[in-house]
């Protein structure tokens, strides 16, 4: 043998436990690192769905309302003797900026939240009935095709002006056209639901976004307004959803789109010019100031989230407004800014109604006061679930 001596095949030496746990610590962080992703990704994704299908869920409610509706099935109130009242949420009478005459301001159609049973072949419960026709046939006692109405549950029922001033008279909620008669038209829950769910299909497709819709006369023309929002169970995966009733005062009165009336404290106004009310300073046009932060962040109550982020407002002047800054609770900063400068109103009296002096109208348009009232839909409804502002437009029926 020579001199050199053979060897066993090489020992490479293994990792020791301080290097190992050091690779998993880092290993560690990176993960966490890309999870932390996942759910701004997830959000930034359902936003941009929101983005695209708001819209088309809108345009496919404006083409069944029309496929159901004829401008010629509305009527004026001063048909029927009545003013311009809006009933807010909480159950109280608000009165609004009269218009010309023949016009008439939002108003939302009539919610049944209970199955009539003298009408097997429609659930009413969850349904929008735009006129009001359940309510005035059972107050009229009349009967529609052999069936009658005396029966009807109206503690089930929620309507604009329902036991208004005047001893309730005719017609509750949107007027219609008393030349033509009462017309019944219902929209139900799942009318109102996209993807589209038949009643009885036994699909078992859950929708994912809903809509809601409002109705004025302007300048002797129907407009509806419409917002959709989508309900947001935990876990994200679309659950049956059915609009439930108030409560307390608020359980006659339309639930959705809610109003809510900036005229009273802590609230101020949205008006052209921003904070200041001066449209040359321009960085505040968008603002409005809410007055409202407290120190103990809380969260905000229903008639307070048309503040929150990515919100969709509707103001008396038909103006949509979208909440580009909002409040997610009340210690957040007491502005908010929207995505465009608030609009100032022109002079002209179907936008801003005539000036009256001493009860008598002067033939003047009124002042612009800016958005008194505003309809939303809230974040969460009278059965504490979730609910997400995704789109509202407004169009002529």
């Amino acid at each position: 043998m020579t001199g050199k001596q053979r060897h066993g095949p090489a020992r490479r030496r293994a990792f020791s436990l301080v290097e190992l746990l050091l690779a998993v610590f880092i290993l560690g962080i990176g993960l966490i690192g890309i999870s932390a992703l996942f759910p701004a990704g997830i959000a930034q994704q359902r936003q941009a769905s929101d983005d695209i299908m708001g819209p088309v869920v809108a345009d496919s409610a404006v083409a069944l309302l029309r496929a159901r509706l004829s401008p010629q099935l509305f009527g004026t109130l001063e048909a029927f003797g009545q003013q311009q009242i809006v009933t807010a949420n909480s159950g109280a009478q608000l009165p609004v900026q009269p218009t010309v005459e023949g016009d008439w301001t939002w108003r939302r159609p009539s919610f049944l939240f209970e199955d009539f049973a003298a009408t097997p072949l429609v659930n009413e419960a969850g349904a929008i009935d735009i006129f009001s026709s359940y309510y005035s046939l059972n107050q009229l006692g009349a009967t529609v095709n052999d069936v009658s109405f005396s029966g009807l549950n109206i503690s089930k029922l929620a309507a604009e002006n329902y036991d208004a001033p005047g001893g309730g008279s005719l017609p509750t909620g949107i007027p219609w056209n008393s030349r033509t008669g009462l017309p019944v038209v219902l929209i139900t829950q799942g009318e109102r639901a996209f993807p589209q769910v038949s009643e009885g299909s036994g699909t078992t497709q859950r929708p994912v976004y809903f809509w809601e819709c409002m109705f004025r006369r302007f300048a002797g023309r129907i407009q509806v307004a419409v917002f959709v929002y989508r309900v947001a169970p935990a876990g994200g995966e679309p659950r049956p959803y059915t609009v439930a009733q108030g409560t307390g005062a608020a359980a006659t009165v339309p639930p959705m789109p809610y109003l809510v009336d900036l005229s009273v404290a802590p609230f101020s106004r949205l008006r052209a010019g921003g904070l200041d009310g001066n449209l040359a300073t321009f960085l505040d046009n968008s603002s409005v100031a809410t007055q409202n932060a407290t120190t103990t962040p809380t969260e905000l109550s229903r008639e307070h989230t048309w503040q929150s982020p990515n919100q969709w407002l509707l103001d008396q002047y038909g103006d949509v407004h979208r909440v580009a800054v909002g409040r997610r609770n009340s210690r957040d900063a007491a502005n908010i800014t929207l995505s465009r400068p608030i609009p100032q109103q022109p002079a002209i009296p179907e936008v801003r109604g005539l000036l009256q002096v001493g009860g008598t109208v002067n033939g003047t348009p009124a002042p612009d006061l800016g958005g008194q009232f505003l309809w939303f839909m809230p974040t969460f409804d009278s059965q504490s679930r979730s609910l997400r502002a995704v789109y509202a437009t407004v169009q002529e029926l």
